[in-house]
């Protein structure tokens, strides 16, 4: 039962030694896969091989609970681009990451969007493919990524705060309709 509740591990190969390249490599991965399986498959529904994480209910939070679940899944982004990630697997994360919060933040369809894309596992599986790649190499990282995600993640959070001033002024627009002063 405990497997269920954890992930499991980045490579199951029983014929490759301990200290090999591949176990330091997930070792190294094990904050991000932490950080996926919290935000997107955290919580077993009872009687169900459902899976939710942090993501959808966070996004039930009004005023910045999507803002939040993007921010935590950017770490992510910021991991992947300081292991050398190479810039077109960087760049589909952030489309992940940014559709995701872009659709998450409509109340209602963007949860349940949020409950079945899971951009944070969908981003984690391409570091991950990317890192037990054969050839095993990484590319140098440097700062451009890093840059690219974080304007990306100001981005998302411009939409998101944006979007709950509209909720907010059409509230007030239809208060004040009902309930003239």
């Amino acid at each position: 039962m405990a497997s269920e509740e954890t992930p499991a591990p980045l490579i199951k190969s029983e014929d490759e030694e301990p200290d090999s390249v591949r176990d330091a490599l997930e070792k190294k991965a094990r904050t991000s896969r932490w950080i996926a399986w919290l935000l997107d498959e955290c919580i077993r529904i009872p009687g169900t091989n459902i899976r939710i994480g942090l993501d959808p209910i966070l996004g039930l939070v009004p005023g910045g609970g999507e803002t939040v679940s993007s921010v935590v899944g950017a770490f992510l982004l910021a991991d992947a681009s300081r292991r050398g990630i190479p810039f077109r697997t960087l760049f589909k994360m952030a489309g992940n990451l940014m559709l995701n919060a872009g659709i998450g933040a409509i109340p209602g369809i963007g949860d349940l969007f949020s409950l079945w894309f899971k951009s944070n596992s969908r981003n984690f599986d391409l570091m991950r493919h990317y890192i037990e790649s054969p050839d095993g190499k990484q590319a140098a990282g440097g700062w451009g990524p890093f840059f690219l995600v974080m304007t990306l993640i100001i981005i998302v959070m411009v939409i998101v705060i944006c979007l709950n001033l509209l909720m907010w002024w059409l509230f007030l627009g239809l208060w004040a309709r009902m309930f003239p002063a």
